[in-house]
């Protein structure tokens, strides 16, 4: 009985442990309904904020209300988010001449673009063992 209890108890370690924690992400503040919402998971400062780079991505159809994107099986440690809204649906973040951006954009911990390129250490949150929910802001 003794062994089947322990046998137990190392099998479902390893799965527990697969599953890793979730950071839940709301992004608001769109003004329309066009187009698509992106939303980027960083791990590392290298090519943060460059969506090509991310760890996890996703798209969601356009709202004008709230929109949820889960990214699952993560490791405790530091991460950076960023999000955008893709208006003319180009798949991409469109700029003007000088490079700033002419579709809204949001960055964890509410970080907005100044003179420099943003910081990865600026924009991280700390993600432990229990989920996170964070909400991204989208400003044009």
């Amino acid at each position: 009985m003794i062994r089947f209890l322990w046998l137990a108890i190392f099998l479902a370690l390893p799965c527990h442990a697969a599953v890793g924690s979730k950071i839940v992400v709301t992004v608001e503040g769109m003004r329309s309904d066009r187009g698509q919402i992106a939303v980027a998971l960083f791990s590392k400062a290298e090519h943060f904020p460059e969506g090509e780079y991310a760890d996890q991505y996703a798209r969601r159809p356009a709202s004008t209300a709230a929109v949820t994107v889960v990214f699952d099986g993560l490791r405790p440690g530091r991460y950076a988010l960023g999000a955008y809204h893709d208006e003319n649906g180009n798949g991409r973040p469109d700029t003007n001449f000088f490079g700033w951006p002419t579709e809204g954009y949001a960055l964890s911990n509410g970080i907005r673009l100044g003179f420099s390129r943003p910081r990865f250490s600026d924009a991280a949150v700390r993600l432990d063992e229990r989920d996170l929910a964070i909400t991204l802001h989208i400003g044009y």
